[in-house]
C-alpha cells in the first residue's frame, strides 16, 4: 500500500496576523520556518509529501518545492483536505496534518502509516487526547472529496470507528495559531 501526506497549508493565520507577526507557517522557529520544520519531518518518512496551499501564498509555495503543491483557492479546512484528497487519488491512503506542526516527529508519521496498513481509519493519541496525523485508507476518498467548511473531517472521525496510535509525541497535539504558542514550542525545543 503506498500513502502519501497531506499537509493543510490554505488557512489564513488570521491569529497570527492579529498580533502584527505576518504569516505563522514562515514565522522562524529556531532559525527555519515552521513549514520548513513540518515539511523536513514529513519528507524523512520517505512517503509522498503534497502541501496544500492557497495560491496567493507565493513564499508558502517556494518551502514547498522539496514536496508536491496542491494549490486551493481553500474555503476552510474540509475543502482543504478534499481537494488534496482528489489531487492525489492514486494513493491508497492518505495521512493529513495540519502543517503548523513544527515538532510532530517522524517517527510519528511513520507509526500512523504502518497502522494504516491494517485499519481504514486511524488517529493518532497522547495520553488519550487525539492529535495529528489522522489517516484514511481509500474506501473513505468519495466522503473525504466531499468534505467542506472548516470542520475538517470531524463528522467521518465521529460516525465510523477509529483506530487510535498511541504514542508519546507531544509534537501530535501542539500546533502553532499565535505568537506566544511559537514562544512556547521554542522554549521546549531548546529545553530538550
Amino acid at each position: 500500500m503506498k500513502f502519501a501526506i497531506l499537509i493543510m497549508a490554505a488557512g489564513l493565520s488570521q491569529r497570527f496576523k492579529q498580533a502584527n507577526s505576518g504569516h505563522k507557517l514562515l514565522a522562524l522557529l529556531q532559525g527555519k520556518p515552521v513549514l520548513q520544520h513540518t515539511l523536513e519531518q514529513a519528507l524523512a518518512s520517505e512517503m509522498d509529501v503534497y502541501v496544500v496551499s492557497r495560491p496567493e501564498d507565493r513564499d508558502i509555495h517556494l518551502l514547498a518545492c522539496r514536496g508536491h503543491l496542491i494549490k486551493v483557492a481553500s474555503a476552510g479546512l474540509g475543502h482543504s483536505i478534499a481537494a488534496g484528497v482528489a489531487a492525489t487519488s492514486q494513493y491508497d491512503g492518505w495521512l493529513i496534518v495540519l502543517a503548523d506542526m513544527p515538532l510532530l516527529t517522524t517517527a510519528s508519521y511513520l507509526a500512523v502509516g504502518r497502522a494504516l496498513k491494517t485499519s481504514p481509519l486511524v488517529r493518532s493519541e497522547v495520553n488519550g487526547i487525539p492529535g495529528h496525523p489522522v489517516a484514511f485508507q481509500k474506501p473513505f476518498y468519495a466522503d473525504l472529496i466531499q468534505l467542506e467548511g472548516d470542520n475538517g473531517a470531524r463528522a467521518l472521525l465521529s460516525t465510523h470507528p477509529v483506530m487510535p496510535v498511541k504514542l508519546t509525541d507531544q509534537g501530535c497535539l501542539q500546533d502553532v495559531d499565535t505568537p506566544a504558542m511559537l514562544s512556547l514550542l521554542a522554549q521546549r525545543l531548546s529545553e530538550g
